[in-house]
């Protein structure tokens, strides 16, 4: 299987390449080696899902070396390998990498049309990074991953986004290299902590390894978390710059509108679906599984940054008339509730994390993928342009309404299953942080509602200033608009499909991921609370989650102490 997961993370690549360089490939064909080969990598991905075994700690289909080791040898001095596995907090991001390519590939069917062998070699190059990415072991090959990712995504912006390309492709590129760097730098720290302070003075990359080495260094200051200047506080804001980028966490968030918006369609759902997840996967895997003492001593800044994000990002998207722009502030509001979810120090909240993070990805995904859609077929994207478009497109209205549902966190769909856990476990820790979250809530189905209210429903109303009533065709050049297609369904499907399982039955995709959020949570530091029961273990209990929220409160030393005292 650990050949499986190599091949599974070079087949994008190697077909990308392929498909960039072919001389004299059409468009027709080039998009058709591109569905070829996600479907495959969705395949393989699907056996991966079937052969994880939850119960297992560690990563699982991993090479390992006859020392111990994870992965082979790559560079003897300073021992760095190549090493790659997955487990519970990575599982699911790399599959839904894999889920969202087919719906990036279907978006960009008849929308791509110039050079469509060097998109279709891009979009399937930033693939192989993604998935690589959530399955390094090694924190250089992380790294590596972490920057190749910004290769692909800065040509597909700017070459194939909108009239403001070139200025969203480089805000993006700069504004990620620069949080970056920093990033690097707070790992290079804490490689140079870990072998300075370690027993045996031990030199090693890997991830698992500086995870639980870190948690038992003999230097009494790296435990002392009492001002700004303490050691792991500091590598702390550091591992911070780089990840709070890429959520984006307020007041970081600048490039994000722009670059959705400039964006092609696959760009956004991809973006959107799984390049944030990168800066929370990155939150859970480095700041809180690495410098968990300086997360809880900067706790009250995060979750101001957090709180701001969710209601600025929800008030912003009120105030849009651009759909897509709509959409993209949303993110920057749901993003906000999966940062409180990963520092409530509980497995309740983590839990909501973890899976909000599937549930954005494939709710905002399919919001884009629809904008998108609407897009190819009038040409604009103005609320005030548009509406009652049901009565011309009701399998299209359908889906969008259903991904709209979800991502407001209506019960019985995806997004109610991340968030209210995520309310929970931050209550358990700060009961008004909570409160004010809650309320984006409110707001994010206050503007999902108008937009849907606007867009679907009422009579007819298409580009042109032509109102129409039930039943007529439009006007001019609209009455050969065509009704969606196979391909659109085909990308549309399976992420409607998963917004309903999650929402109606979670607990297979939260068993998957109990053992990483198991052993991230028993890591944390005794006054972080960490006995708050898990969402997994409240969905089989009997009480339901009333007696959730008195234990978190009662098991929870920082909110036993002083809830009043934190954001």
């Amino acid at each position: 299987m650990a050949t499986l997961l190599v091949i599974t993370i070079l087949i994008p690549l190697i077909a990308g390449l392929g498909t960039a360089f072919a001389p004299a490939l059409s468009r027709d064909q080039a998009r058709k080696i591109a569905l070829g080969t996600v479907v495959v990598t969705l395949g393989l991905s699907l056996i991966l899902l079937v052969g994880f075994r939850p119960e297992v700690h560690g990563p699982q289909f991993a090479f390992q070396s006859l020392d111990g080791h994870y992965g082979l040898s790559w560079i003897e001095k300073p021992n760095i390998r190549l090493a790659f596995g997955l487990d519970g907090l990575s599982l699911w991001l790399f599959v839904l990498t894999s889920i969202l390519m087919i719906t990036a590939v279907c978006a960009s069917w008849e929308s791509i049309g110039e050079r469509a062998p060097q998109y279709y070699g891009f979009l399937l190059a930033l693939q192989t990074g993604l998935l690589g990415l959530f399955a390094s072991l090694d924190v250089v090959l992380f790294y590596i991953f972490f920057e190749f990712t910004l290769i692909p995504l800065f040509f597909l912006i700017g070459l194939w986004g909108g009239p403001k390309r070139k200025k969203a492709a480089v805000t993006f590129f700069l504004y990620t290299l620069a949080g970056s760097l920093l990033t690097l730098l707070g790992v290079i720290a804490l490689v140079a902590v870990h072998y300075q302070y370690s027993k045996g003075h031990i030199l090693t990359f890997s991830i698992p390894e500086l995870t639980s080495g870190l948690k038992v260094i003999e230097w009494d200051a790296w435990y002392d978390t009492g001002s700004w200047t303490s050691p792991q506080v500091l590598i702390f804001m550091l591992l911070l710059a780089g990840f709070a980028i890429k959520v984006p966490m307020f007041p970081f968030h600048t490039w994000l509108p722009l670059a959705h918006v400039e964006a092609p369609t696959a760009g956004s759902i991809v973006l959107a679906g799984v390049l944030l997840k990168v800066g929370t996967y990155g939150l859970m895997r480095f700041n809180l599984g690495m410098t968990p003492r300086g997360a809880e001593a900067m706790f009250p800044l995060i979750a101001v940054m957090a709180v701001a994000g969710v209601i600025y990002g929800a008030l912003a998207a009120l105030a849009q008339t651009d759909v897509k722009r709509l959409v993209a502030y949303s993110s920057v509001s749901h993003m906000g509730f999966i940062v409180l979810g990963i520092f409530a120090f509980n497995a309740t909240g983590l839990d909501g994390a973890v899976i909000q993070q599937i549930n954005h990805g494939l709710t905002t995904g399919a919001l884009f993928a629809c904008v998108g859609m609407v897009y190819e077929r009038y040409h604009t994207r103005e609320l005030a342009q548009m509406g009652g478009l049901w009565n011309r497109f009701p399998l299209l209205a359908f889906f969008f309404m259903m991904a709209a549902m979800g991502s407001a966190a209506v019960p019985g769909l995806c997004g109610f299953t991340g968030e209210f856990p995520i309310l929970v476990g931050t209550f358990g820790v700060a009961p008004r942080t909570a409160v004010l979250a809650a309320t984006g809530m409110i707001l994010g189905a206050a503007y999902l509602l108008w937009m849907l209210c606007k867009l679907l429903f009422g009579p007819l109303k298409e580009p042109g200033g032509h109102d129409a009533h039930p039943g007529e065709t439009g006007h001019g050049g609209h009455t050969s608009i065509p009704g969606i297609a196979w391909y659109e369904i085909a990308g549309l499907s399976p992420l409607l499909v998963l917004i309903v399982l999650i929402g109606v039955y979670p607990p297979p995709f939260l068993d998957q991921s109990k053992q990483g959020v198991a052993k991230l949570v028993t890591e944390l530091p005794p006054q972080a609370g960490v006995t708050v029961p898990s969402t997994h273990d409240l969905a089989r209990a009997p009480g339901g989650p009333k007696p959730l929220i008195a234990t978190a409160a009662a098991t929870t030393p920082m909110a036993a102490a002083s809830p009043g005292d934190r954001p």
